[in-house]
């Protein structure tokens, strides 16, 4: 199996810190006890892509996005990963439903046990559906009124320009 380095688009936040990411082919990942498509390893500044993913550019799209904004979420700074999960948890108290993908809505599921690894993978599943070309998926559950509120979060809380 052929594995790539990916040297991310250059941007404010600097999620990657400018430096490369590898991309590796990975048959065997596993979220916990779940199979998984794709997960990031931070401290080796690696991204392991299930095989599934080659074939389905999409949709690879879509979860590489997802992978790379972990390193943002990292960079992100204590206070503002506070406003993120400030802004969950009207949510929560305002019984929004759905998820913007998979890694969340499951995590959203097994609330309040673990709600530092929901924001995390919220926020990392928000800033896929905003920044992978992907506007339609059917793990795109949550209602129009709290994406909104999420996409203004983004405009508000990062420099990044979309």
């Amino acid at each position: 199996m052929t594995n790539l380095t990916w040297a991310p688009p250059p941007s404010a936040l600097s999620p990657s810190n400018s430096k490369p990411i590898r991309l590796l082919w990975n048959g065997n990942l596993r979220d916990g006890a779940r199979p998984a498509v794709a997960g990031a390893d931070i401290r080796r500044r690696e991204i392991h892509l299930h095989p599934s993913l080659r074939d389905d550019a999409a949709e690879r799209a879509r979860i590489l996005t997802h992978e790379y904004f972990h390193f943002a979420w990292v960079r992100l700074g204590n206070p503002r990963r506070r406003e993120w999960k400030r802004l969950l948890e009207v949510e929560l108290a305002g019984n929004a439903r759905g998820e913007l993908g998979e890694s969340s809505n499951w995590r959203k599921r097994d609330l309040p046990k673990h709600f530092a690894n929901y924001a995390c993978e919220s926020f990392c599943d928000t800033a896929a559906w905003l920044f992978s070309n992907c506007a339609e998926h059917e793990e795109y559950t949550l209602a129009n009124r709290w994406r909104q509120k999420r996409k203004a979060w983004f405009l508000a809380n990062t420099p990044l320009r979309y």
